[in-house]
C-alpha cells in the first residue's frame, strides 16, 4: 500500500469511529434529527474514504495530483461532518432545511454552517469529478 492509500484508510477509520461517537450523542444535541444526519454522514463518509483507499491503485491518477486530491477529499468530508455537528448543536437550519425544520439560530451561526456545508460539498464534488475523469482516461 502506498502513502495515499494509507492516508485514506486511516482517515476513513477515524471518521467512521467519530461517527459512532456522534451517534451516541444524538439525543443530547439541540436538534437531534440533525445530530442523526451528522452521525450517518460521518459513518458513510468514513466508509467511502476506506473504499477510495482500496480502489485508489485502480484509478490512473497522476502522482502529482494524488496527494492533493486525497487530502481535499478527506478534508471536505471532515468539514461536512463538522458543519452538521455544528448545525445540530446550534439548531441552525437555513443550509439544511429538511433536517433543521422547526429550528433556527443566530445569523452568524447560520452563516457559519452554510459556508462550511456548501463549501465542503463543492470541494467534494470537484474532487469526485476529477477522480471520475482520471478513471475514464
Amino acid at each position: 500500500m502506498d502513502d495515499t492509500q494509507i492516508l485514506l484508510g486511516k482517515a476513513g477509520l477515524i471518521l467512521f469511529t467519530l461517527g459512532l461517537c456522534i451517534g451516541a450523542l444524538v439525543p443530547r444535541f439541540h436538534n437531534p434529527r440533525m445530530g442523526l444526519s451528522a452521525h450517518t454522514t460521518a459513518v458513510q463518509s468514513g466508509t467511502a474514504l476506506i473504499a477510495f483507499g482500496l480502489f485508489w491503485p485502480s484509478i490512473a491518477i497522476p502522482d502529482r495530483v494524488q496527494g492533493p486530491l486525497a487530502m481535499t477529499l478527506t478534508a471536505s468530508l471532515a468539514v461536512l461532518v463538522l458543519s452538521l455537528v455544528l448545525a445540530a448543536s446550534f439548531g441552525a437550519s437555513e443550509a439544511l432545511p429538511i433536517a433543521g425544520k422547526g429550528f433556527s439560530s443566530s445569523k452568524a451561526k447560520e452563516w457559519t454552517v452554510s459556508v462550511l456545508s456548501i463549501g465542503s460539498s463543492v470541494c467534494m464534488l470537484l474532487v469526485c469529478l476529477a477522480i471520475c475523469f482520471y478513471s475514464l482516461v
